[in-house]
């Protein structure tokens, strides 16, 4: 018989066996192991904040240490300082420059008495020749030299000594050395004694912490005075282990055996006036007792408390054991369809479980009543729903169809239920609704999956038709369904069809007028320009005439006409998408100036004041059609103000120049604000007084905002005025403008001709008739040659005015270029044209010509004749 191999390694059986965490525990086990989980990190934690915080306190001593010893060092140095300034005043004293000793004497035993310190003077000799310690003229001893005195010499600078012994006590002292100076040369030396007594106060025990230690020692490690047992260590050098570690630094901190065999931080600060090192020492055990105190109690009260919480934590488990059990035979009557045991365990949360646990089977039974009443009120919605319900699983199988959707698609429910879903859907609709499934799957539940909009579905007969389809996606009893909500849109989408075709054809007929109206532009003009020129003409001829007065309705009734073709012809352009905007960086405050010349008259004619604000922005925008904004928001403003007057200025709003026309005019009610920017909209004009316009100004204003990206903003209220505003945006980089044109011809015998250049015959002869009623001499040619061959006759033109569009596809810019060649120099030139696209302007002043639009009022004309030929007249 062979032995049977079991295929799970050994590897394998350990993978599977469990941990000790995974086997049941007791109650209290678990509740141990919490305590001992909570309670040690805690410790742990607690000892790393404690370790940490004693080294911060060792630290925190360490810079006291060390600043006391700055403090002390500080205040002998103004010990010190105060006696090395007395004598270098005493040194100076006029007694000894005079040699009067008696009375230097009486001077230091003054100073002796007020600072408590006494006073020698010595020859370099060392004979003393002052003493304030004895009375004058008492016999004074020789001193022995110091090396102070050396170095006061050398130096000629107040020095101060170590410890000494004294002339006269034979006690030690110390010393500050002056020398008096007198022709250049050191004649004494001046001594002040420094009491012992004093460095001895400065670092007295009363200005330590208790067990601190503190000292001062001279250049040479010689300690002058001591807080503790200062009659064991003064006048004794510090050990070379000590004296070592602070002979050179000027201050620092370290550790070291102190005076008294102690280990102790020994910090030290040198005093910048005498040298002198001041030290403080604090033993080591002031800061390791407390540290060692604490440590000790902690580790005990943590080892204490983690014994009593374990002992709490077994005897709550043992409490916990009884109620458990019996929430557990509770657990398994509800599993047995019987109502558990109503008994009280004793913990709050144990017993409402418990209770909850009661309540379950009658918590059942209800839910499940409730349940079948839910299904059958589902069954009634689906059933009775105006749109088709699908319902379908994740194969595509059917699985529900209600009555709706057999009306809709012609099937019967049984006839599609169990079969796939491409039944009704197309192959296109097919793919939309497998996206929706993966949707479903992505999303891992039920959700709601959206809507598609124009769909198409297949009825029975094979006819398809467009749906809108709402999809949502839910699970049950582990598998994936979706819903589908269908709805027949044929009716709305033969309205929508209908409804577009309409709009495209009056959208057709809307551009085909307008461009129309574009188009005709030139061919209006010129008539009505004629008609203009001759009417002006006859008015200037006829003079006092009785007809004049006919001739003067006439002139009225043609710029009414004039005007009404401006408005009418830009509207139709605008809509007619023929006006191509042409940004450039431009200055807004020649502009600005430019519009407050011209209307400044037409305002003070009407009794108003018109201002300009003074800007000096750079702008991005087309400068024809901005002048052509500003205009009608300036002439709108003078319309309708009666009294006061017009503003017009530029505020600056983050990348935005906001352009302002304000006046003190009639208003506009908040609710009409809107109306004001459509096509023949007045609403101060009642009448249609034609003085005020056409309604046509704030449209085309509209139009050009949103041709350029300008923002148009208006804030009014009736009888106060109203604010029109333009948002341009500023120019990036400051424009370099076009210079001056350069190479004008100096006046000379032909400096009042005037070359009129026009295809048209009518309007020749009126620019004609007009021009040489003003006193100029005019040359007409009807194409390029005839302009030519004028000047080739020897005729020097002081001015040219060309028509834009001349015949056989040639330009009035072609004939200014054509004379300009033949007389070799350029002459002012203007050009009138019918054409108001934005290229011709640009065209036009790319050749630094002046530019007037027709039909051409008779000032315009002058005005720009004048500007050619300012001295002709």
């Amino acid at each position: 018989m062979r032995a049977t191999v079991d295929p799970m390694t050994p590897a394998r059986r350990d993978e599977r066996r469990p941990s000790p965490f995974s086997r049941p525990l007791r109650v209290r086990t678990w509740l141990v192991l919490l305590v001992m989980a909570v309670a040690l990190p805690l410790v742990l934690f607690s000892a790393i904040l404690l370790v940490r915080n004693v080294s911060a306190q060792a630290e925190e001593t360490e810079r006291q240490v060390l600043g006391r010893a700055r403090l002390l060092a500080e205040d002998v140095d103004r010990e010190v300082a105060r006696l090395i300034a007395a004598a270098e005043i005493l040194a100076t004293s006029d007694s000894l420059a005079s040699g009067d000793l008696e009375a230097f004497h009486r001077r230091a035993i003054h100073l002796r008495d007020r600072l408590g310190t006494n006073v020698v003077l010595r020859d370099l000799a060392n004979q003393q020749l002052v003493n304030t310690r004895v009375p004058w003229g008492t016999p004074l001893p020789v001193n022995s030299g110091f090396e102070a005195d050396r170095r006061a010499i050398e130096t000629r600078s107040t020095q101060v000594s170590g410890i000494i012994i004294g002339g006269l006590t034979r006690v030690p002292l110390l010393i500050v050395v002056a020398p008096v100076i007198g022709d250049g040369e050191v004649r004494y030396l001046l001594s002040l004694t420094i009491a012992l007594e004093r460095l001895q106060a400065i670092v007295s025990p009363e200005r330590l912490p208790p067990g601190w230690r503190a000292g001062v020692i001279d250049r040479d490690g010689i300690v002058i005075a001591r807080s503790h047992q200062a009659d064991q260590f003064v006048g004794k050098p510090l050990p070379d282990a000590l004296w070592a570690g602070m002979r050179e630094a000027p201050d620092g901190i370290h550790r070291a055996i102190n005076l008294e065999s102690v280990a102790a931080f020994q910090a030290y600060s040198r005093a910048r006036t005498s040298g002198w090192v001041v030290a403080t020492s604090v033993p080591q055990t002031l800061l390791a007792e407390p540290a060692r105190r604490i440590l000790l109690l902690f580790a005990g009260g943590g080892v204490a408390l983690l014994l009593v919480g374990i002992g709490v934590a077994m005897a709550v488990g043992r409490r916990l054991t009884r109620p458990v059990a019996q929430l557990a035979l509770a657990a398994e009557a509800l599993g047995a369809g019987r109502l558990p045991a109503a008994e009280g365990g004793g913990v709050v949360e144990i017993d409402a479980v418990g209770r909850a646990i009661q309540d379950a089977a009658s918590l059942i039974r209800t839910r499940e009543a409730a349940l079948a009443d839910s299904e059958a009120r589902y069954r009634a919605i689906v059933q009775t729903a105006v749109d088709a319900v699908v319902v379908i699983d994740e194969a595509g199988s059917i699985h529900a169809f209600n009555p709706a959707a057999e009306q809709i698609f012609g099937y019967a429910a049984d006839e599609v239920v169990g079969r796939d879903v491409t039944l009704l859907l197309p192959d296109a609709s097919r793919a939309v609704q497998d996206a929706r499934l993966a949707d479903h799957d992505r999303a891992g539940g039920s959700r709601i999956l959206g809507t598609n909009g124009e769909l198409v579905a297949r009825h029975k007969d094979g006819t398809v038709f467009p749906i809108e389809l709402s999809v949502a996606g839910w699970t049950s009893a582990g598998r994936r369904y979706v819903t589908e909500t269908i709805r027949n849109i044929s009716k709305r989408k033969q309205a929508e069809d209908a409804l577009r075709a309409s709009k495209a054809e009056a959208d057709r007929a809307n551009i085909a007028k307008s461009k129309f109206l574009a188009a005709a532009s030139h061919d209006l003009r010129q008539p009505i320009q004629a008609m203009m020129l001759f009417q002006a003409a006859l008015v200037e001829r006829l003079g006092d005439h009785p007809a004049s007065s006919l001739l003067k309705s006439m002139g009225e009734a043609m710029g009414g006409l004039r005007m009404l073709l401006d408005s009418l012809l830009d509207v139709s352009k605008l809509d007619a998408g023929l006006i191509v905007p042409q940004p450039v960086d431009m200055a807004v405050g020649p502009l600005l100036e430019r519009l407050g010349a011209e209307y400044h008259p037409r305002a003070l004619a009407r009794g108003l004041r018109l201002r300009i604000v003074a800007c000096a922005a750079t702008i991005r925008s087309d400068p024809a059609l901005l002048e052509r904004i500003l205009r009608n928001l300036v002439e709108n403003a003078l319309r309708y103000t009666e009294s006061g007057g017009v503003l017009i200025g530029c505020r600056r709003r983050g990348d935005r120049l906001l352009i302002g026309v304000v006046d003190s005019g009639i208003g506009i009610d908040p609710d009409r604000q809107e109306e004001i920017f459509e096509e023949f909209v007045q609403l101060g004009n009642p009448e249609r007084d034609r003085n005020k316009g056409l309604g046509l100004g704030l449209a085309v204003v509209r139009r050009l905002a949103r041709l350029l990206g300008h923002a148009v903003e208006v804030r009014s209220a009736p009888g106060r005025g109203s604010t029109f505003r333009v948002a341009v945006p500023l120019a990036v980089r400051k424009p370099v403008g076009a210079g001056p044109r350069e190479g004008q011809p100096a006046p000379g015998p032909w400096r009042g001709l005037i070359l009129v250049i026009d295809d048209e015959p009518l309007v020749r002869m009126g620019l004609q008739a007009m021009l040489e009623g003003w006193g100029y001499q005019v040359l007409t040619a009807g194409s390029i040659e005839d302009a030519v061959r004028h000047v080739e006759s020897g005729t020097w033109p002081g001015a040219i005015l060309a028509d834009y569009r001349l015949r056989g596809g040639e330009t009035g810019l072609d004939a200014i270029r054509a004379v300009y060649e033949r007389l070799d120099t350029p002459v002012p030139a203007t050009v009138i044209t019918g054409d108001t696209a934005p290229e011709r302007l640009v065209e036009v002043r790319a050749g630094g010509h002046g530019l007037l639009h027709k039909p051409i009022a008779a000032h315009e004309l002058r005005n720009a004749v004048l500007e050619m030929l300012p001295s002709a007249e």
